[in-house]
């Protein structure tokens, strides 16, 4: 997997075994880079162009960006909806289907038994198993687990219910101190996610890191 922006030179690769920091310390451009990643995970056109086996691929569908993380949550709306998605598909697979079907019926059944006392007859044909689904409105449950642990939990379902992704952090090192950061690192490297960290200022260099940094005066090393 690859990662160019039009107006910087450097060419990021996510390769297994580090994580990548690019420094980005003139603020016009960090305020563009962040920008063009937001509008470009919503489907709109920009600057970045992510590759892999060095064909592009859309940015919408296999970059994901994290710009909160207190508190970062992770029952957000994109993970939520490919969990209904995969539970949905479960629910219809030849061993869960009779289950399901039985599940269906009685729920008809119980709603005409509540509209017996009324003078018209009601239709249930809206009751699926998406709607079931959704009205149950199901979350990944978050307790007992630290701000890193989340996000870390987050990656991995991302990747179980939906494919691997880039995870662009920014300013993620602002939240947490160089130890934490280091434990985090080693998990994502272990696990071979393909993590960016978009800092704007400069900290120690972290193990198992690869920095980028382009200064105020736009120059890059």
């Amino acid at each position: 997997m690859k990662l160019i922006y039009k107006d910087v030179g450097h060419i990021i690769r996510f390769d297994e075994g580090y994580v990548n920091e690019l420094v980005v310390e003139n603020k016009r451009l960090f305020f563009e880079m962040a920008e063009n990643i937001a509008q470009q995970i919503d489907g709109l056109h920009g600057k970045f162009v992510l590759s892999i086996n060095d064909a592009p691929v859309e940015f919408s569908r296999y970059a994901d960006e994290t710009v909160q993380f207190a508190p970062f949550h992770l029952n957000r709306k994109s993970l939520l909806t490919k969990l209904y998605s995969s539970l949905e598909r479960n629910a219809l697979q030849a061993e869960n289907y009779m289950k399901t079907s039985t599940m269906l019926s009685n729920l008809e059944s119980y709603i005409q038994d509540l509209a017996e006392e009324f003078p018209f007859e009601i239709d249930c044909t809206k009751v699926t198993v998406s709607s079931v689904i959704r009205a149950l409105s199901p979350e990944i449950t978050e307790d007992d687990k630290t701000t890193l642990e989340k996000i870390f939990t987050y990656m991995e379902l991302v990747r179980l219910l939906d494919r691997d992704r880039l995870f662009i952090m920014v300013n993620m090192r602002t939240y947490f101190s160089d130890e934490d950061m280091e434990m985090f690192v080693q998990s994502v490297c272990l696990h071979d996610f393909k993590v960016l960290l978009l800092e704007s200022t400069s900290a120690r260099l972290l193990e198992n890191t690869k920095r980028y940094t382009i200064d105020d005066d736009l120059c890059e090393f």
